[in-house]
């Protein structure tokens, strides 16, 4: 049993509560950071309200996790919010800033305030950021939530080189899973049939599922950094 510290944002729903889940089973303590945080907490983890776009409360909330528990050395970052899915000539301006404040900055603010600490203790550790399919080409009604994510990737890559040899950093970029958020898309109207037809799995990914190759990334796969790893049931290997 690995006696570390995990620190996950966005974990209260979605893809970050099954990372938390994957994290706790393998015996390591875990810190979430969320805007919203569980009525029923559970066991092992600490909760911290904090929005990612914040600088100065994401470094209060780190310096705080870390007097409570061992200097963290595990980071996913799963926050995110929805795209506007509207065409790119009907956008509001101010929430593509929000789209890319809270992917990309958020993205930044929080491994930035999670690496100082370890890279002033010349402690190892490791960071998964969350990409997305929609990084890779060009997808209508996608003109902020796409790039942003692109961003995201580009991002990662970037702090890989400028961390290593202390930290590795990795992405992944999800392809349509079964979260509360795209449930909600769904709910509204978003027709997936034409998705799942296109995925060579014909069928969407469970958030545990995504969960399990975040984990992979970020505790088992010790010489690899700087990757974007596409789960996504084959999507992107399809030429058309």
């Amino acid at each position: 049993m690995d006696a570390r510290h995990a620190m996950v944002t966005g974990g209260s729903s979605g893809i970050g509560a099954a990372v938390v889940d994957r994290f706790l089973a393998r015996g390591l303590r875990v810190s979430v950071l969320d805007l919203d945080v569980p009525v029923a907490p559970v066991d092992g983890v600490d909760y911290y309200t904090v929005d990612a776009t914040d600088g100065t409360a994401v470094e209060s909330v780190m310096l705080r996790a870390s007097t409570r528990a061992p200097l963290p050395d595990v980071l996913v970052t799963c926050h995110g919010i929805r795209g506007a899915y509207v065409p790119a000539l009907d956008m509001d301006p101010e929430r593509v800033r929000r789209v890319f404040d809270v992917h990309v900055m958020g993205t930044l603010l929080v491994a930035s305030a999670f690496a100082r600490p370890l890279v002033e203790a010349r402690k190892p550790g490791s960071i998964v950021t969350i990409s997305s399919t929609t990084a890779f080409g060009g997808w209508q009604r996608q003109a902020d939530y796409g790039p942003a994510k692109a961003a995201v990737q580009q991002l990662s890559k970037n702090l890989a080189i400028e961390w290593a040899p202390l930290l590795r950093v990795n992405s992944v970029a999800p392809g349509h899973t079964l979260t509360p958020m795209v449930q909600e898309m769904i709910d509204q109207g978003y027709d997936v049939s034409a998705t799942v037809k296109r995925t060579p799995l014909e069928r969407m990914c469970e958030p545990e599922e995504m969960a399990r190759s975040i984990e992979y990334l970020a505790l088992d796969a010790s010489f690899v950094t700087g990757l974007c790893l596409p789960v996504d049931g084959g999507w992107t290997a399809v030429g058309k």
